[in-house]
């Protein structure tokens, strides 16, 4: 009998192989983001040092080209408010470079760092409570033009992929034909199911019970969040 395989790597293995990764990641991204404020390298542990009130010897060792060390845990909470960074980034926990969420802090923090009262407005947090209501849902990425101005192209939407029938009228992720598309669905009473395009230009398909059979729809869920970023 052949020995089973693992998916995946054994715990202890995988963790020494993130360590490895987020270890120079991080010192790579510092360094980034001193060399973009114009400091000199010979200015970096020190300056990094007044920052966060670290001694010169601590803060060297985060950026030893061989072997660099990690910020304890206040040291990394001191890098991010002071250099307006998140420590999610600045470890390699997320891959999109974010500022700091300083309205989010606690108000005792908040006293501290803004004595005058002036917090930057919390415009993130204001996204995260309407996503933190849909946190079972799914994510997708809109593709083309035919549901436009709804939902534009490139534009992420949420869908409950726990609604795999067409209950009621709405907004769907559908697939047919190996295709995969994004309608908003009617169901007409003894003519089947009508699939409209928001934007005009795209004609509306009328999918009779026929229809269907020949050509089974597959429904992944049912869209009900979408984020616009509208220039103005």
């Amino acid at each position: 009998m052949e020995p089973e395989q693992r998916s995946a790597p054994p715990a202890r293995e995988l963790a020494r192989e993130l360590e490895s990764n987020l270890v120079p990641g991080l010192r790579n991204r510092l360094i980034a983001e001193l060399a973009a404020r114009d400091i000199p390298p010979s200015q970096y542990t020190l300056y990094l040092a007044k920052i966060t009130g670290r001694a010169p010897q601590t803060v060297k060792r985060w950026l030893k080209p061989n072997l660099p060390g990690l910020p304890d845990l206040a040291s990394l909470a001191l890098l991010g408010m002071q250099l307006n960074l998140d420590p999610n980034w600045l470890l390699g926990l997320q891959r999109h470079r974010a500022n700091f969420s300083y309205a989010r802090l606690p108000q005792h923090l908040l006293d501290t760092l803004y004595p005058d009262g002036k917090v930057p407005a919390d415009w993130i947090g204001a996204l995260l409570s309407h996503i933190d209501a849909h946190t079972s849902l799914k994510v997708g990425i809109m593709r083309g033009q035919e549901m436009a101005p709804l939902i534009r192209d490139g534009e992420p939407f949420f869908f409950d992929d726990t609604q795999t029938q067409i209950s009621c009228n709405g907004v769907y992720l559908l697939g047919q034909n190996g295709q995969t598309m994004v309608r908003q669905v009617e169901r007409r009473i003894g003519e089947g199911l009508l699939l409209r395009c928001a934007n005009k230009d795209y004609a509306d398909t009328l999918l009779k019970d026929a229809d269907e059979a020949a050509a089974p729809l597959i429904v992944h869920g049912r869209l009900l969040l979408v984020f616009h970023v509208t220039p103005l």
